[in-house]
This record gives C-alpha cells, sequence and structure tokens, in this order.
C-alpha cells in the first residue's frame, strides 16, 4: 500500500538522503502532478527544544523559499506535518546535483563551470535581494538540467530580520563549503554565500574542494587559517575564484562584478581587439610620454621625465574599427624615490599645451579644500598642486610627490558615443592578454553608471610592476559627442586616498 503525506502527497521513490533527511519523487492526488518531498530527518537523541528548534527552522525554510520566484531556483509549494515531522513540497527537477557529475567526470572545463556559477549566481543574487541568505551553497544543492543550473534546498537559510534557531555552538552548512565567517559563528550574509560559491566552483573545475584535509576539524582549521590549495585547471577561472574564496568578507568579489566575469569565460575568452602588430608587417610601435610624432588615430599626453620607470600599460586601443594599429601608453612614475620630483608649487597647476607652452591656472574658489578647478575640454575638480600635461583633448594630472605614485588620466578614444560597456571590455581584455602585468586581477566591473550623456562602464584591477603593488580603475562614457576613457592609477598603499581624490574630479566633471 503506498505510503501518503498529509492525505495528499503519494511517496513514490526515493531520490537521495543524506545528514538533513531524504528526499522522494511522489505525487500529489489533488492536483494530478509530481513533486518532490524533502523528509526532514531528526537526528536521535534530541529533546523536545531541539525537536522544536529544528521544525522551526525547517518550517522558515519553506517560508523563505516560497517568497522566491525565480528559474534557477526550485519553487516550493507547500509545507506539511506528518507523523510528528515537517515535509516541503518542492517542484521536482529531474537532473542530476553537481556532485554528482563532478563524481562521474571529475574537474569540469571552466567554461562550463563558468556557466553553472553564472546561473547559480543570478538565482543567489534574486534571493540575496529578497532578503534571503542561502547558507549551504554546495554541488549537491546544485541541479543540472539540460543547459542551465539550478539551486535548491535552502534548508538552513536565514531571513534577513529572523531571530537565529541554530543550536549555540553548532556549525551549520558544509565544512568543505563553509564561509569563514560562518566558522567563527558570526553573521550569515551575502558575501557568505558568494565564498561558498567559491568554494563550489572551485570543486568543478578542479575536481576537488579548496581545502582537503584528514577530517572535518583540519578543513574547518583550513578554512579559517590557510588559503585555498593551489589551483591547477582553473584557467580563465582563478581569478574570480581568488576574489571569492577571501577570507574578509568586505574584500570579496561583489556579485555584479563576479556574474560579468562568469558570463565572459562562459562565452569563451574574446580575441583582443587589437593585434600586436599592424596590417603589412611593420612592428607595432608602443607609444611612450610622448610619441615621436603621435600617430593620426590617437591623441596621447607627452613624456614625463623619470629616474626609476614604475611603467603602468594602459591599452589605448579600446575600439579596433578606430585605430589602424596596436596603441599601448606607458604611464611611467618614479620608483623607489623619497624625494619629490619637480612639480608645480601648491596652488597652482602647470599645464603643458600642444605647442609646448606653459600656463598657470589659480584655484577657483568653487572647488572643494584641498582642489582646484581645471577649465579646458571638460571642467572639474582636481588635486592641488597635482602636474598637469596636456595635448589636445588628452589631459593628466599626477602627484609629484615621488613616492606617492598615482595619477588621474583623461583620454579622447573616438567620435562616437554609446556602447560604452562593450568599448570597457575590450580594454579590459587587452589588460588581462598583456603579459606586462604581473598579478593581474580584476576586482570590480560596473554598468549602467548615471554619468554625463549617458551611463558609464568601469572596471578595477590590481597588479604588480617592478615589485610594486599598483591599482588601477578605468571608466568609459560618452561625453559631448565623443568616447573618452577616464581612470586612475595608483600604488596600492595610498589606494583609498587616491581614490577618494578621483571620486571627487568625477562627481565635479561638467562643461566647461
Amino acid at each position: 500500500m503506498p505510503h501518503v503525506i498529509a492525505e495528499r502527497y503519494e511517496l513514490v521513490e526515493l531520490l537521495g538522503s543524506g545528514g538533513m533527511g531524504a528526499v522522494w519523487r511522489a505525487r500529489d492526488r489533488m492536483l494530478d502532478r509530481e513533486v518532490a518531498i524533502k523528509e526532514v530527518a531528526l537526528p536521535a537523541g534530541m529533546d523536545e527544544e531541539q525537536r522544536e528548534r529544528v521544525d522551526a527552522r525547517t518550517f522558515r525554510e519553506a517560508r523563505s523559499a516560497a517568497r522566491l520566484d525565480h528559474p534557477g531556483i526550485v519553487t516550493v509549494y507547500d509545507v506539511v506535518e506528518h507523523e510528528g515531522r515537517p515535509w516541503i513540497v518542492m517542484q521536482l527537477v529531474r537532473a542530476p546535483a553537481l556532485d554528482r557529475v563532478i563524481s562521474r567526470e571529475g574537474a569540469l572545463p571552466p567554461a562550463r563551470v563558468a556557466a553553472i556559477g553564472a546561473d547559480v549566481l543570478d538565482a543567489l543574487r534574486a534571493a540575496h535581494a529578497a532578503g534571503v541568505v542561502h547558507r549551504d551553497v554546495k554541488p549537491g544543492n546544485v541541479l543540472l538540467p539540460h543547459n542551465r543550473a539550478v539551486l535548491t534546498d535552502f534548508g538552513i537559510a536565514t531571513v534577513a530580520g529572523d531571530e537565529t534557531l541554530t543550536q549555540e555552538g553548532a556549525i551549520v552548512g558544509s565544512p568543505a563549503y563553509l564561509a569563514p565567517e560562518l566558522a567563527r559563528h558570526q553573521k550569515a550574509s551575502p558575501a557568505s554565500d558568494m565564498w561558498s560559491l567559491g568554494a563550489t566552483l572551485y570543486a568543478a573545475v578542479e575536481g576537488r574542494p579548496p581545502y582537503q584535509r584528514q577530517d572535518v576539524w583540519g578543513v574547518m582549521a583550513a578554512v579559517l587559517n590557510d588559503d585555498p590549495d593551489p589551483m591547477r585547471q582553473a584557467g580563465p577561472l582563478q581569478p574570480v575564484l581568488e576574489g571569492l574564496l577571501r577570507k574578509d568578507p568586505e574584500q570579496r568579489l561583489r556579485a555584479e562584478d563576479a556574474i560579468h566575469q562568469l558570463r565572459q569565460i562562459a562565452q569563451g575568452t574574446p580575441e583582443p581587439a587589437w593585434s600586436p602588430s599592424p596590417v603589412g608587417g611593420t612592428p607595432a610601435r608602443d607609444m611612450t610620454l610622448p610619441p615621436t610624432p603621435p600617430p593620426p588615430t590617437m591623441e596621447t599626453p607627452p613624456r614625463r621625465s623619470t629616474a626609476q620607470r614604475w611603467a603602468i600599460v594602459i591599452p589605448a586601443g579600446v575600439l579596433a574599427a578606430v585605430l589602424v594599429a596596436a596603441v599601448i601608453v606607458f604611464i611611467s612614475f618614479m620608483g623607489d624615490d623619497d624625494n619629490p620630483r619637480s612639480g608645480t608649487s601648491p596652488g597652482a597647476v602647470s599645464r603643458t599645451t600642444s605647442g609646448g607652452v606653459t600656463a598657470s591656472r589659480q584655484p577657483q574658489t568653487n572647488a572643494p579644500a584641498g582642489f582646484q578647478t581645471y577649465s579646458g575640454t571638460f571642467a572639474a575638480a582636481v588635486p592641488q598642486g597635482w602636474k598637469q600635461e596636456q595635448v589636445g583633448r588628452n589631459v593628466s594630472f599626477t602627484d609629484p610627490d615621488g613616492a606617492a605614485t598615482r595619477g588621474i588620466f583623461f583620454q579622447h578614444l573616438a567620435n562616437t558615443t554609446g556602447s560604452e560597456a562593450s568599448h570597457l571590455n575590450s580594454a579590459a581584455q587587452n589588460f588581462q592578454n598583456d603579459s606586462s602585468y604581473a598579478n593581474y586581477k580584476q576586482v570590480a566591473w560596473r554598468e549602467n553608471i548615471p554619468f554625463q550623456d549617458g551611463k558609464a562602464a568601469e572596471f578595477e584591477f590590481t597588479f604588480n610592476k617592478n615589485s610594486k603593488a599598483g591599482h588601477c580603475r578605468v571608466r568609459v562614457f560618452s561625453y559631448n559627442g565623443a568616447l573618452y576613457m577616464t581612470f586612475l592609477v595608483s600604488g596600492q598603499h595610498n589606494w583609498q586616498d587616491s581614490n577618494a581624490k578621483f571620486e571627487t574630479f568625477l562627481s565635479s566633471f561638467r562643461r566647461p
């Protein structure tokens, strides 16, 4: 005789079981459809208070998941009590879980893993927007129907504002995929799910979890104290995984940046938007500030004299259709030098025009404290005392302090507007594919930023040059009928202050 739950759901087949219970294929007699039912297992030896805790957590799972309406999240239909235990009725997804696929196939190709990650992250973003944190993202909770991934089992999810119902001192979640802050019994957050997603994708692309130890306590110690085991198969996924697996939640890769990178990898790494040599066999030439003479398709700032070079390579050739050949601008800074560079005195900005004439512009009263107003192709507040150099519409502002190593640059790209994100993506690929950068890591990607004539797009990356840690933020935007790029380059040691100055520059940017 068939086993019927709540006089409605007929159990047909056991699909799987684990520490938190079993999942059955069942038939909903009322609606005549197949469903999945999760039977919540209660560990032996639990007292009444503990049983009530598990029951409350299970009913909360149903409430949490029922709030979510997304194609990447398994839909919860109902929750019932039967034989003193809660049972959760869910959408039946006929697909293997990621852990079984890994067990059967081993390490998966990076592009396939990136596609899985993008689907799961899209589902997590919907959950986080609804105030739901999953808390148990792992390969076993990622189902893989045809050409997509679906996230299931919000069994230990927490809802923003709900009281934590887990037993004091207990670790909730799968240790190999548990974020470090949760291992310390700190509050779960969307960043916790990001770490678990990183560990899940690591397992998929490497064929093993990021921490392989002899027992659960060794895994927990490694999660808290060690870097993930070295990656050998991740390829283009490595920077994304490293960003997701940062132990500090505040430093983790953000969802919007991660999903962009995952989608790019899933689609295949695009060919560089420029070639290392132009048509005709003539070797490509790099333009060092200044080029002699500058190519007709690109306006480039003049050379800055330095004693020791910290060459930061900025691929200016964002639009292949506009540029005849590859154009690379080298922004050169002082190396280890305790003496300030020769520059302008505080209170004035030197200006070098294309004709080589130097002029000065006194600070205006509408600039914030510590800034003065530049007016030329545009108007903006620039840090007081920074050296200005200009050719045509291109202008740079660099800190004369040799120890500071930072500058703000504004460059004309093309006489076109729109599609800022796609143009920026070309620049990002140039950076990523350039072997001149040691330890290149993209750390942020932002699109649809309201700015000037439309929407801007920008990205950030870190790198090392001549054993120095650097940070760069690049923004592409339409302005006054043309496409421009502005970017900040700074040493990592003073990035926070430099970025604050760049924010002032951007917020004050306007037509003169």
